[in-house]
């Protein structure tokens, strides 16, 4: 028995088949509206982040803040006295007043006093700008600021503020990708930034950030494991095989960590309504890989996600039609279910049936048979 087992196997007509059975299946998908969700380019305020940092009287203690106070009695002369008036304005959040002192500095300024305060000025009035809601006059000394000094992140991080507030995304994209590059850490504007890539349809830059993201073990969210979803299913479509199994990977271990919480939930109706939307979910994401583990003859895990997918009831002809081609693969089949599954597929009768799904199962049961 086993020796027939391995000749099936081995027949030339049951890979082309399978060749054609990834084909269609792909086809099928294509077909398959995939939720997803909105992105928000939520930057939290980066200007005032920026301020608050920057300003040597936010961070003052009492007797320097009075100290300061003092000074700022006499009348202002010297680019130090107006820099000082500026920052007792930014604690009291008078950013009008705050923004006229800082465009005095910039008179003032000489080369003398070095590119550190020159930088520092500019984007301090890019971020009072951006206080004041007046982004669009904020890009220029943003910009000015990073000619004489590309490395500052928090300046790409207030560019991308003032941009998901005009509605930029092509330049909120280019903003993030530079702050992500100086500060790979930041795992929240990494998972923004692949959001973004993934509305533009770039997605082997979003898988890659993706990826990034799992490999420094980011945190788990619905966001990252819708992203890792979609970008699974497409990047099998495109025939990125390698990078599609991590990412469904990662979908399938966090769908079923959901699927956990679900189920322990305090009340029992919403718990088993939340686990049932989290099970199909699950399914789904089994069909998928299975679909992808198939495609890289990763037959015998082809079949396990098609029967996880089955017990879910997702997709059945699908899904069974998709066990039956991956079981025959396997050294040792078991021949009965594949006929099975085949057999299924060919006469599924479902609201969801695909007719050329159908005569495929049809067509191979037919070549099984006459053998």
């Amino acid at each position: 028995m086993i020796t027939e087992k391995k000749k099936l196997y081995t027949k030339p007509w049951v890979r082309v088949m399978a060749g054609i059975l990834a084909f269609v299946l792909v086809l099928t998908l294509m077909g398959i509206e995939w939720t997803w969700v909105d992105i928000s380019a939520d930057t939290d305020d980066a200007a005032q982040e920026y301020l608050a940092g920057e300003t040597e009287y936010v961070n003052a203690d009492e007797l320097e803040r009075l100290r300061q106070q003092i000074l700022n009695l006499r009348q202002p002369i010297l680019l130090e006295d107006y820099y000082g008036r500026a920052g007792t304005a930014i604690v009291a959040e008078d950013y009008d007043e705050a923004l006229e002192y800082i465009d005095k500095c910039l008179e003032l300024f000489t080369p003398e006093y070095g590119e550190e305060l020159h930088t520092d000025l500019l984007v301090k009035r890019g971020c009072l700008l951006t206080m004041l809601n007046r982004g669009t006059e904020a890009v220029e000394p943003l910009e000015a600021a990073l000619e004489i000094d590309p490395e500052q992140g928090e300046v790409y991080l207030v560019l991308a503020q003032i941009y998901s507030g005009t509605g930029q995304t092509g330049e909120l994209t280019q903003a993030l990708s530079r702050y992500v590059e100086l500060e790979p850490g930041d795992g929240d504007m990494r998972l923004l930034l692949a959001q973004l890539q993934y509305e533009a349809e770039n997605y082997t830059a979003s898988s890659e950030n993706v990826l990034r993201l799992l490999e420094d073990g980011g945190e788990e969210s619905r966001e990252l494991s819708e992203l890792c979803a979609g970008l699974g299913l497409i990047l099998t479509q495109t025939g990125d095989y390698a990078r599609a199994l991590k990412l469904l990977d990662a979908a399938v271990s966090m769908a079923a960590g959901t699927r956990e919480e679900a189920g322990s939930g305090d009340q029992e109706g919403s718990a088993d309504q939340s686990a049932e939307n989290t099970a199909g979910e699950l399914g789904l994401l089994h069909y998928y890989r299975g679909l992808c583990n198939l495609t890289v003859e990763n037959y015998e895990a082809a079949s396990e996600d098609y029967s996880r997918a089955i017990e879910e009831e997702i997709l059945l002809q699908l899904s069974h039609y998709g066990r039956g081609v991956a079981e025959m693969m396997t050294q040792e089949p078991d021949i009965e279910q594949a006929l099975n599954d085949l057999e299924y597929a060919a006469d599924y009768r479902g609201e969801d049936v695909d007719t050329a799904v159908s005569d495929q199962a049809r067509e191979l049961l037919k070549l099984i048979t006459e053998e």
